[in-house]
């Protein structure tokens, strides 16, 4: 699971798979399904302020540490609701465009689906974290030459951060490097977060089937050169920190 601060968890393809019009819905329209992504989790993150604000008041009463946002995880109930908020603002703008009564009537349902969606998350809890680890940002490569046959190719690695605790953060994108024959790729973690005692390096020649390529946690500053092959790992990039606990939300109205 992801932080939920590290951006959208769904995409377009979870958003097909909930209403398979949408596509011809946004293109028939004009509308920027990424830009609503994007709207839906701004919109998203504000309720859980709001929601967690309340958590903060009744902190100070009690004298508890109250969570913030940076430890909030993304639950299934929580995408759900993401992903519900995003459809509805896909059709209120294709109702508002066009006029017509399919897409207030499709508008409509994700409002109520939207409410339910949210309805279930606040009642099932907010899964946190007490030591997260933001996402990675994309690894540094560069080429080493090296004396053994080696037959170059393009190169793909990414890396996570690990805490204290073990524990293993959400992955970063992706980056490729095209590495001339006779020379290995090399991989850097840079601008790590203070929690961070480590990092992760998975690499591959295939984009789908990195693998993990260091059999200990790797040093902060430190440099991890890939030989294809040498790791025999079948461990693939994970998907985030999982909540250490579940906090009870009090119920609010939705506004809007």
């Amino acid at each position: 699971m992801a932080l939920f601060l590290d951006g959208p968890a769904i995409g377009i393809d979870d958003l097909i798979n909930e209403d398979s019009g949408l596509l011809d819905t946004a293109l028939t329209v004009g509308i920027n399904v990424t830009a609503k992504l994007q709207l839906a989790w701004c919109e998203v993150q504000s309720e859980l302020e709001t929601l967690l604000l309340r958590l903060q008041s009744a902190a100070v009463i009690g004298m508890i540490q109250p969570p913030s946002i940076s430890q909030v995880v993304v639950t299934p109930d929580l995408a759900r609701w993401e992903k519900m908020q995003a459809l509805a603002m896909v059709y209120r703008d294709a109702s508002y465009t066009q006029l017509i009564d399919r897409y207030k009537n499709k508008w409509d349902m994700f409002v109520k689906l939207t409410q339910a969606a949210r309805d279930q998350f606040i009642a099932n809890g907010i899964g946190l974290v007490n030591n997260p680890l933001p996402i990675a940002p994309l690894p540094v490569l560069g080429t080493i030459s090296t004396t053994t046959v080696q037959a170059g190719g393009t190169f793909y690695a990414c890396i996570s951060w690990l805490n204290a605790a073990g524990q293993e953060g959400s992955p970063s994108p992706a980056a490729s490097i095209v590495v001339l024959a006779e020379n290995l790729m090399t991989v850097m973690a840079d601008g790590e977060p203070a929690n961070a005692v480590g990092f992760n390096v998975y690499a591959g020649n295939v984009l789908a089937m990195m693998t993990l390529q260091n059999s200990m946690v790797l040093p902060l500053g430190e440099t991890l050169t890939y030989i294809p092959g040498a790791s025999t790992s079948s461990q693939l990039p994970g998907t985030g920190q999982v909540p250490d606990y579940v906090k009870a939300l009090p119920a609010t109205i939705m506004r809007g």
